[in-house]
């Protein structure tokens, strides 16, 4: 019986190393994808790298395909809540696709177009008008507060980061951006942006 338990942890640790691989190489490809070519680092234009919508089809294939199969092959794992998850994850992997083809920021000196993913429209945010630049370690954004309480949220995944970064630190007022953000900021215009990983 200890033989047999030994071989089912060593098949345990073995599927967590290879998922482990698989992640670092999945994210590896998705952060450098978002440094490529001129548009990359020059481009007043921020955007999703194609590794993006890639990443969110596959995730909502697999889990919508999961969320089926569990229900057409039931057995006594299969409950409404299970269900429930994998279609949550199949529904968060779609707002990655839509995103990819909706979120478009234009940079320039005077300040910021965004669209929002849930009201579709699209927002003007002057840079003079910012109070509030804080840089989220956990969500993986950049998130502008204007005077008026308006949020712009800018992911790290986005294309053309150094540029914003330059743009937002030579126009921002004095005292809008915190001192861990400036760091941050300071980086990313160098080129480095936060890395993509939690």
């Amino acid at each position: 019986m200890s033989g047999l338990a030994s071989i089912l942890s060593w098949t345990t640790a073995l599927q967590w190393a290879l998922w482990a691989l698989l992640m670092l190489v999945v994210m590896g490809w998705v952060g450098r994808s978002r440094l490529r070519g001129r548009r990359a680092s020059d481009a007043p234009t921020l955007v999703h790298p194609p590794s993006t919508v890639i990443v969110g089809l596959v995730c909502f294939g697999f889990f919508a395909g999961i969320a089926v199969a569990s229900n057409v092959f039931r057995n006594k794992t299969t409950t409404w809540w299970t269900t429930t998850v994998f279609v949550g994850f199949a529904l968060l992997s779609a707002a990655m696709v839509i995103d990819y083809f909706i979120a478009k920021h234009e940079v320039s000196a005077e300040g910021l177009f965004y669209r929002k993913l849930v009201v579709g429209t699209t927002k003007y945010l002057r840079w003079s008008d910012l109070r509030a630049v804080r840089y989220s370690p956990q969500m993986k954004w950049f998130r502008l507060e204007t005077r008026s309480g308006d949020v712009a949220r800018i992911s790290v995944m986005l294309t053309g980061l150094p540029v914003f970064a330059r743009l937002l630190l030579a126009h921002a007022p004095g005292g809008a951006v915190d001192a861990d953000t400036l760091h941050v900021l300071e980086a990313t215009a160098e080129g480095n942006p936060p890395s993509v990983w939690i």
